[in-house]
């Protein structure tokens, strides 16, 4: 067991994350450690928001590694990769459509190995790479100085399965994604604002479906 006196907490340096911007007023400066968890059900933007987090990683200079479990390097990737503004001549981040637990902590290991791991998602991760919640969880506290991203997809008004709970339940960062909008739901404070547009156009067009279903069929009504 570890225990520290309340003299060494004090003394504790802590790194954080330099956001500015749009980044800063959604999430505020959070730690440049742990675990975030990114969750909302298809086609809201989940995968474009990771992305666009990517980026803005990689431009404050960390090196980023994109696990693309779902869309593998297919044409559709390509194209989201484009979408988020990450290219060749501007971006460092690394991709991979697949690895084992022990293949990640051997990069994570090495010197010059990611800073920041992207998984999309958590549910590829555990069924395709035979990565568990507790793998998982080992790993992140392993590497205690990256950052981990995961998604996930949803199951009523909550993540979808076992492992995407256990690892949201050690996730700091909570960011659920609706209509292109990623707001601020982890146990810090986030940002002032708390929420960040995904896709501007998207957003505004979730926005006018949401007012003509209240319209139709009463305000608080579930879609599904």
């Amino acid at each position: 067991m570890k225990v520290w006196s309340l003299k060494n907490l004090e003394e504790r340096r802590h790194e954080y994350l330099p956001f500015d911007g749009e980044w800063e007023q959604a999430f505020g400066r959070p730690e440049k450690s742990g675990c975030w968890m990114v969750y909302g059900r298809s086609g809201q933007g989940k995968t474009s928001f990771v992305l666009q987090l990517a980026r803005k990683l990689d431009e404050m200079g960390l090196r980023v590694l994109f696990l693309s479990l779902e869309m593998g390097g297919g044409a559709d990737f390509v194209e989201s990769l484009r979408e988020a503004g990450i290219r060749s001549a501007v971006s460092r981040i690394t991709v991979s459509e697949g690895c084992t637990v022990e293949e990640l902590d051997a990069a994570l290991s090495r010197q010059r190995g990611p800073d920041a791991v992207v998984v999309d998602s958590v549910q590829y991760f555990t069924s395709l790479c035979g990565a568990t919640p507790e793998d998982i969880i080992r790993l992140r506290r392993k590497h205690n100085g990256k950052v981990f991203v995961f998604t996930s997809h949803m199951s009523g008004n909550d993540v979808e399965g076992k492992a995407a709970y256990d690892v949201k339940r050690d996730s700091f960062e909570r960011i659920l994604v609706d209509g292109f909008k990623a707001s601020h739901q982890g146990r810090g404070k986030g940002g002032p604002r708390g929420y960040y547009i995904v896709w501007d156009k998207g957003y505004r067009l979730a926005q006018l479906e949401n007012i003509n279903w209240e319209e139709r069929y009463g305000k608080g009504t579930d879609k599904e």
